[in-house]
Parts: C-alpha cells; structure tokens; sequence
C-alpha cells in the first residue's frame, strides 16, 4: 500500500543524501517494497540536487510530528502564524502550503498539520499534546527548472512506479496539486517573463503580435506588475497568487474583463510541454494542434507537465468601473438581485465584468466598451436603488485594468476570496436563458437565495464571455456552454481546525444543497473545472460538454500508461486508486 512506511523513512531521514541507509520506497505501485537510497541519489544528482523533502508549512510549530518528537522553531513557527490566514503570496511560496487546507490534511483520517485559521496564534493547535501529521502533502519534490527534471521525474515513475503530482502554488479547489506518498514537481520557481511586439507561434506562417510568453511558476501579481510596467493588458485571473500557466489557463481561465476580452484560453497562442512519453512538445495552432485544443480548455494536471506560455497582449487602456455597495441584509440583498438580474444581461453584452459578494454587500464590476456617461446611465437602476437603501455606489473612470486589480487585491473594489482554511466549494454556470422572461429571473432570484442561505460564503461571478465577439471557441475545449451563460455562481462552506469527520462531510454536502437549488433550475448548464464540486454529477459533461470523447482521445494518444491522474480529470481512473485514499 502506498506510504505504508512512511513515518519510517520520516525517522530514518529517508535519503543517503541526508545520510541515510537503505530505506522503504514509498509508492510502490506495482514496484518492490523497498529500494535502495542510491536510486534516490541518482534521482538527486540527475535533477541537480534538486530533489527535497516535502513538509507541512506549520511542521515548526509543533513538538511532535509523526509520531517523534520535535524541537519547535519559533521564529519560523511566528512568520507561519503571521502569514497563516489570507496571505495569498506568502503561502503560495511555501510548498507544503495549499489554499484550501484540507488538501494539506488526509480529509478521511483527519491527519493533519494544521493552525486554528480563525486565530492562528491559539495555542491549542500546536501544543505539545497535537500531533503534526504529513497528511495529503506530497512528501518529496523537485524543484523544477527545466525540461530536463520532468523527464527525469517520468522515468523515475515509470521505473518506480512512483505516482507523480504537480504543484505550483497550490491554489487549486479540488485538490489536484495535492496527492498523498506521490513524488511532486513543483513548478514554483520556473518564474520569468517576456514581451513580444511580433510574436510568432513556433512552426506558424502568420504576421506577428503583441504577447508576453511565461514560465510557469509564474503568477498573476507577477503579470500585472509586468504588464503595468510596459503598458500592457492581459487577461488573467483575480487572485494575486495563482499560477498564469497552468490549472487556470489549462481549464479555460475566466477573468472579469472575459464580457470584453474572452477567456485565458481564447488568449493562449502557444504551451511548451513535455508529455507523459517524455518528449518536449511545442503546441499551437501549428503543430501538436490537438493537444492545444486539449490545453486550452481540458484541464491541468493530465495531459502533460506545462513550462511555459505565450499569451497575447494589448495596449492598455481605461476602464469604467461601478462600485455598487448596501447594507448587508437579506432583504437589501434580494432587491439587488432583482435588478441586477432584470439588466444582466443588457451588462454583459455592454462587456460589465466582475463580482457580486453578499457577505459585504458589494458589486464590482468594469467595462473598457462604455464611456463614463453610458456607463452611469447603465448602472442607473443599481445606483439609485443602492443609494436608496443607503449604500455608497460609484461610476468612475479608472486608467488600468491593473489599477482595478490592486483595489480588488486591497479591499477597496470588492475583495478577493480568503486562502488558508478548507474550502468546501461549490460551482454552477447560469445561462443566459433563465433571464429572458420576468418568471425567470424570479426564480433564479429564489434559487440564489436558498443557495446564499445554505453557503458560509457564496459570490456571483460575472466572468463569462457572453458578450465577447472575438471567437466562438471552437478552436478550444473549453465546455461550449460558456458561450451562453451569463455568470457563475460559487458556493462555500468549511468547519473549525479541530473538526471532525462529520464536519467535513456536512460542510461538502452542505454545499451540494446549496449548488442544488442552482442545478434544479438550470438543466443542461454546467459547472467550472477548476471550481466545481468534487462530487460533481455527470463531471465530464458539466465540464466539458460534448468535447470530453475528443479530449479522451488525446488523453489516450499522449498518455496511454495513464502516468498523470487527478481528480476528474480527463481520463480519471476513478477514486479508488491509492492517491485519493484522502477524499472524502
């Protein structure tokens, strides 16, 4: 069984490197039970000494971890409590740090490593009578700089039969950058970035554009202060700390100026990769043109490990952005809702992207289509209707997207979702259907409410490129049905550090109610892959719609062996397989 010995090699200091003996292999999937630390050696030096154990981000509060004792580090331990809750940067450059923390934990044992979120100074998290665990954290990682140590990383799991995951920085709902006893890549420090005036895709005969090509380590507070810098626009994401290149990239990428600009995928021109076989790729729409349309849409994680990609770029420019705020209260949030879903889709077709939060009861959304006079009067109803109930609402000119991501980043034009606590998440595409009659929208207005009701926290995420006229996206697998909603809806629920197993459980089924009311409603819809629920019904179809057989297909083509498997991913194996002995 996988990670069988693993507070053995835990004690025993498990490599000859860190000058140990023999020692148990901890995935032997089909292997022997133990190999020799010389093999571990060769793996090593072949990636430039830059294979390292794996621990939890809060191991230096603890005085026991694996059944040992420890000694704390209370400095360390004090840089971890200061960063623990809603530092998004911070945690992400920790390896054994995860955005949502059950995917730091073993969810069905309850195994963990884990400080109190609502005040991670408690001491009772860490006293000497809690014990640190290793949980679902990958217990060894290379740290990965270049093709070389991912095909390093293949062989080795082939020879080993290692089960091998990949991690950057480990903002992932569903867990995919997490698997217990596997062998991580961790993608972190492949950072750089780059402009192009006349970029070419590798192999094409086309005329030249703007576009900035990355690693993939790189992250969205590294593009925007990048594109900022060189008067730049990209379409990205808005959490600072997410990775531009993989997961969200990889599984369509939505952005609140998708209305206006489409999604990542729409955007992305080229990936370098090295597939499962351990061949360096270059995909466009060139050459290896169907894994690009795999990438661009399919889902990270399964088809290959990504290194580095090329988006298109445009002249920045000034937006308008609404600042819609109300008194929190159930009644003031069910009028919002009223009229903001009786404009809706009038804001989407006139580019309107962003967040609706009713825990703050606040709306923020921008469009670079209007000038400031259409863009009050297109926020008139919301305005008025706001003010009236005594809100502070605004139309204002803002000079770049970039200054719109800093007050979201800052608490001023929204606020971003919190990191560094589990994170029970929920997801549905709403079509733009469900709008077209007065009926409709009363019924979707019930259907939020039971679902906001049912939810710790839930947001309105109005990031689809409805009114984007650039692509249809056939050219992509991204699920068809983005076309034709209107926004998405996240729902979350969590539980304490101490809790339970039936905490977890009743936060996920929780969850599963409130996105319910949403699926009752909207039959034939579907739900994001990177922010769905992991029982998510009739996945393949909720996230890919009819585009899942091809995907399967490529699936098969580059990775027959089945080397890379993750949590409803193309070609899933299902979650008996070892690595997801922590799902619930």
């Amino acid at each position: 069984m996988l990670g069988s010995n693993l507070a053995s090699w835990f004690t025993l200091s498990a490599f000859s490197f860190l000058d140990s003996p023999q020692i148990p292999l901890f995935g032997p999937l089909g292997a022997s039970n133990s190999t020799s630390s010389s093999i571990w050696d060769s793996l090593n030096s072949t990636v430039g000494g830059r294979l390292h154990i794996g621990r939890p981000w809060t191991k230096a509060c603890f005085s026991m971890y694996e059944n040992t004792a420890i000694q704390p580090n209370h400095k360390e331990c004090e840089y971890v409590q200061q960063n623990y809750f809603n530092n998004h940067l911070n945690r992400s450059n920790a390896f054994g740090g995860f955005g949502s923390t059950q995917y730091e934990m073993c969810m069905a044992t309850g195994d963990s490593c884990l400080l109190d979120w609502l005040n991670p100074s408690n001491p009772a998290a860490h006293a000497p009578t809690q014990q640190c665990k290793q949980g679902s954290i990958s217990p060894f990682y290379i740290d990965v700089r270049n093709k070389d140590d991912v095909i390093a990383a293949f062989e080795f799991s082939k020879k080993e039969g290692v089960t091998l995951s990949i991690k950057n920085t480990g903002h992932d709902f569903k867990g995919r950058s997490s698997a217990p006893d596997s062998l991580s890549l961790w993608m972190h420090n492949l950072k750089y970035i780059n402009h192009k005036t006349d970029f070419v895709a590798e192999g094409c005969k086309v005329d030249g554009q703007s576009a900035i090509t990355y690693g993939a380590g790189t992250q969205f507070q590294d593009i925007n202060e990048f594109a900022e810098e060189h008067n730049l626009l990209i379409v990205g994401g808005s959490d600072q700390s997410v990775g531009a290149a993989g997961g969200w990239a990889q599984g369509g990428g939505h952005s609140p100026i998708s209305p206006s600009y489409g999604m990542g995928a729409d955007r992305t021109l080229q990936y370098k990769i090295v597939t499962p076989d351990g061949v360096f790729r270059t995909a466009n729409a060139c050459q290896n043109e169907d894994l690009f349309f795999a990438l661009r849409g399919g889902g990270g994680g399964t088809f290959g490990v990504v290194l580095e990609a090329t988006m298109m770029a445009f002249p920045s420019h000034s937006f308008r952005q609404a600042n819609i705020n109300w008194p929190v209260d159930n009644e003031n949030l069910k009028a919002v809702l009223g009229v903001f879903l009786d404009n809706v889709t009038t804001h989407a077709q006139q580019g309107w992207g962003g967040y609706l939060t009713p825990s703050i009861g606040n709306l923020v959304l921008l469009t670079p289509n209007l000038d400031l006079k259409e863009a009050e009067e297109s926020m008139k109803a919301l305005v008025d209707l706001t003010t009236s109930l005594g809100g502070v609402s605004t139309v204002t000119d803002i000079p770049t997207y970039t200054e719109w991501f800093k007050g979201w980043v800052a608490g001023t034009a929204g606020a971003q979702d919190p990191v560094g606590l589990p994170i029970a998440l929920t997801t549905r595409l709403v079509p733009a259907k469900n709008h077209e009659s007065a009926e409709g929208r009363e019924e979707m207005k019930e259907g939020l409410m039971n679902a906001f009701a049912n939810s710790a926290f839930s947001q309105i995420h109005i990031t689809t490129p409805y009114g984007f006229n650039g692509t249809k996206g056939l050219d992509t697998s991204v699920n068809p049905i983005w076309r034709s909603v209107l926004y998405q809806v996240m729902l979350v629920n969590s539980w304490f550090w101490d809790g339970k197993l039936e905490d977890r459980q009743l936060a996920y089924s929780q969850s599963t109610k409130a996105v319910n009311f949403l699926r009752e409603i909207t039959p034939g819809a579907g739900a994001y892959v990177n922010e769905a629920d992991i029982h998510e019904p009739d996945w393949e179809v909720s996230f890919w719609g009819g585009h899942y057989p091809r995907l399967l297909e490529i699936k098969k083509k580059y990775d027959p062996d089945h080397i890379l498997d993750c949590w409803h991913c193309v070609g899933w194996k299902g979650p008996s397989a070892p690595q997801y002995k922590c799902y619930i």
